[in-house]
């Protein structure tokens, strides 16, 4: 019988991992992303002032190091480091028991009884490759069983969020004494998930099982793309699994961008630039930050 105890002892790795996969939709995979030419990077300017914005890849491997040194003058230059939250608040004691107590239903409602027939078809399937029993998702909420099979395709493909982009300038930030800010909260993020309806949340369940197929298929593209700095071919991939589920791309994608807009135009008045990284997805796009920058009148450059 699944139990809420019994999965405390695996779900913190599937809370961190997932949670930069699935709120954030970046590419990710086992490689170096040195290299000539753009990167996945820009800086916006207003007047004499300016930010760098980052595109993040949340989860790599150890061939992904060292950075472009676009990357490394750009964070050098800043002043504040801002990404989607300060994951300080992400440690694996904090953020299990949130989903935990979020992510279960408490009201004998069970996950198969609540989504319709195909889609719990179709998680059935994909747990038959993870080799973990149907009953073990029963008690989720369908948010819940996404962000756990994104965490577990992340593993399977060997991926390492502690490697991840954002990980990787957090940590830096906190070895050189550089402020870290978050645009939203740890449990802000859960709650967008938690607080859907739930014909939403199968939804984006649905819009991410075949993410995750079609990552499975073109990582090797994807981070070549992100490598380059290639935005049309990335707003492609990224965004194509949201086509047939508008209502997740709004709430996960659309609302917090424009949450976001005010909190960086602030960086802008601050007296050193502000290093903002933010998951790849949310700068690709007609409703993404730098399209949302560039409506503003502020004058952007991709590095």
């Amino acid at each position: 019988m699944f139990t809420r105890k019994k999965w405390a002892t695996r779900l913190p790795a599937i809370a961190v991992v997932a949670a930069a996969l699935a709120i954030c939709s970046g590419a990710a995979a086992q490689t170096s992303v040195a290299g000539s030419g753009r990167n996945f990077l820009w800086t916006v300017h207003a007047g004499t002032k300016v930010l760098y914005l980052a595109g993040s890849v949340h989860a790599l491997g150890p061939d992904a190091y060292p950075l472009p040194v676009a990357f490394e003058n750009a964070f050098a230059a800043s002043g504040t480091l801002v990404e989607e939250i300060d994951l300080a608040e992400a440690e694996l004691l904090t953020a299990a028991p949130m989903l935990l107590a979020k992510g279960m239903y408490a009201d004998g409602r069970t996950f198969d009884g609540v989504v319709s027939k195909e889609t719990a078809a179709l998680v059935a399937s994909r747990l038959k490759d993870t080799g973990l029993p149907l009953a073990m998702i029963r008690p989720m909420k369908p948010w819940m069983v996404m962000l756990m099979l994104s965490a577990l395709e992340a593993q399977k493909a060997g991926l390492d969020a502690s490697l991840g982009l954002d990980k990787y300038f957090f940590d830096k930030a906190n070895a050189t004494g550089k402020p870290v800010v978050g645009l939203e909260t740890a449990e802000s993020q859960i709650d967008r998930f938690d607080k859907m309806p739930e014909t939403l949340q199968e939804q984006m369940l649905r819009s991410t099982l075949q993410e995750l197929v079609a990552q499975r298929d073109s990582l090797k593209t994807l981070v070549s793309a992100w490598r380059r700095g290639d935005v049309a071919s990335l707003e492609k991939m990224l965004l194509s699994s949201f086509d047939s589920y508008r209502g997740a791309y709004t709430s996960l994608i659309v609302e917090r961008n424009r949450n976001w807009i005010p909190q960086i135009e602030a960086c802008l008045a601050k007296p050193a630039p502000c290093f903002v990284v933010v998951g790849a997805a949310h700068l690709v796009g007609p409703d993404s930050l730098l399209t949302l920058l560039r409506q503003k009148g502020y004058r952007i450059e991709q590095r």
